[in-house]
């Protein structure tokens, strides 16, 4: 593990732009970032991406797993970068060390990347942290997922927020991408949901899909979606005829 992210980790503060210290806030708790880790070191991409820098915690563990090699790229997007103390996400990255490697845009992620995928870029890695409605989530993915490369992983944090599972149920039901991985089980009241509608037989529960929710049909559970940040594999590019739908 890089220095600088193991004196965050071991302190709770970071060192800012400027010289000073600050307590760390808003953070993914290691096993976030253990997790992302793990998947990045398996992956070995070239180039990665994520949408929210923040104090670069996830950008450091996603930095720290790289075989930093030619042509090894982070693109890293938050167009409120200043407001993290004046810049002390990027300035961390540069920092520990990856100055070469890291591109920050300061820009809404929705402009960034939709700029990114007219240019060309094609991605292996991508985490999308970014902001936490539905459709933002939604557009980032979008745009990602046209970027990536079949066999490429994209990962979400907060998926056990709503508006986010949401978003990683459409990914699983409607698109070519299959679950790689999760950080863990889910809240309590997630768990004790899934385990009250766990003992009804599936084909009972479609008879009523009618009238029921998808996710009460069709379990997070059935599907791999468990935790706070689910990992999932593009497995084709999309070739969806124009009427497919699934619900989800």
């Amino acid at each position: 593990m890089n220095s600088v992210l193991s004196e965050i980790l071991k302190t709770g503060e970071t060192k800012t732009s400027s010289g000073g210290t600050v307590k760390i806030r808003d953070e993914i708790p290691p096993s976030v970032g253990e997790f992302i880790h793990r998947v990045v070191r398996d992956l070995d991409p070239t180039i990665t991406l994520e949408v929210g820098l923040a104090f670069g915690i996830s950008a450091l563990y996603i930095c720290d797993a790289l075989n930093i090699r030619n042509g090894t790229q982070h693109i890293t997007i938050d167009a409120y970068q200043q407001y993290w103390e004046a810049g002390t996400g990027i300035a961390n990255l540069r920092r520990a060390g990856y100055g070469d490697i890291v591109r920050l845009i300061e820009e809404q992620s929705y402009r960034a990347l939709s700029e990114l995928e007219r240019s060309g870029l094609h991605v292996d890695f991508a985490f999308i942290d970014g902001w936490h409605l539905f459709d933002f989530g939604l557009v980032d993915f979008f745009f990602i997922d046209r970027m990536l490369n079949v066999g490429g992983v994209v990962a979400f944090d907060d998926a056990n927020w709503p508006a986010i599972r949401k978003v990683c149920r459409f990914v699983k039901t409607n698109l070519a991408y299959s679950v790689v991985g999760t950080d863990g089980s889910d809240s309590l009241k997630r768990r004790l949901f899934q385990h009250l509608w766990r003992p009804i037989p599936y084909p009972i529960l479609r008879l009523f899909h009618r009238i029921l929710r998808p996710e009460v049909f069709e379990l997070d559970e059935r599907l791999g979606l468990r935790g706070r940040c689910i990992a999932f594999r593009k497995d084709a590019d999309d070739s969806r005829p124009g009427n497919y739908w699934v619900d989800f």
